[in-house]
C-alpha cells in the first residue's frame, strides 16, 4: 500500500513537470510571437515615420517651387507694366514732337506767306 502510494506520488510529481514544462514552452512560444508582432509593429511604423518624412520634404520642396514661380509672375508682371509705361511714353513723346512739328511747319508756312505778301 505504502509503495503504490509512493509510486502515485510520484506519478503525479513527474505529471506535475510534464504540465510544468508544456505551460513554460508555450509562454515562451507566445513570448516569441509577441516579439515578433512587436518587431513587425516597429518596422511598419518606421517606414511610415519614413514616408511621412517624404511626404513633407515633397510638401516643402513644392512649397518652394510655388514661392518661385510666384516671384517669376511677379517680376514678369512688373516687367510688363515697364514696358508699357515706355511705349506709351514713347507714343506721347512722339505725338508731341509730331504737334511741335506741325507748329513749325505752319509758323514757317505763315512766315513764307508774309514775304510773299
Amino acid at each position: 500500500k505504502k509503495a503504490a502510494s509512493l509510486a502515485a506520488r510520484r506519478q503525479a510529481q513527474i505529471q506535475a513537470e510534464k504540465t510544468k514544462k508544456a505551460s513554460q514552452k508555450e509562454e515562451a512560444k507566445k513570448a516569441e510571437a509577441a516579439r515578433k508582432q512587436a518587431q513587425i509593429e516597429a518596422a511598419q511604423a518606421k517606414k511610415a515615420a519614413q514616408e511621412e518624412k517624404v511626404k513633407m520634404a515633397a510638401a516643402v520642396a513644392a512649397r518652394k517651387q510655388a514661392q518661385i514661380e510666384a516671384e517669376q509672375a511677379k517680376k514678369l508682371a512688373q516687367e510688363e507694366e515697364t514696358k508699357k509705361t515706355a511705349a506709351l511714353a514713347a507714343r506721347m513723346h512722339s505725338e508731341i514732337v509730331t504737334e511741335v512739328a506741325k507748329k513749325a511747319t505752319h509758323e514757317e508756312e505763315a512766315a513764307d506767306q508774309d514775304l510773299l505778301d
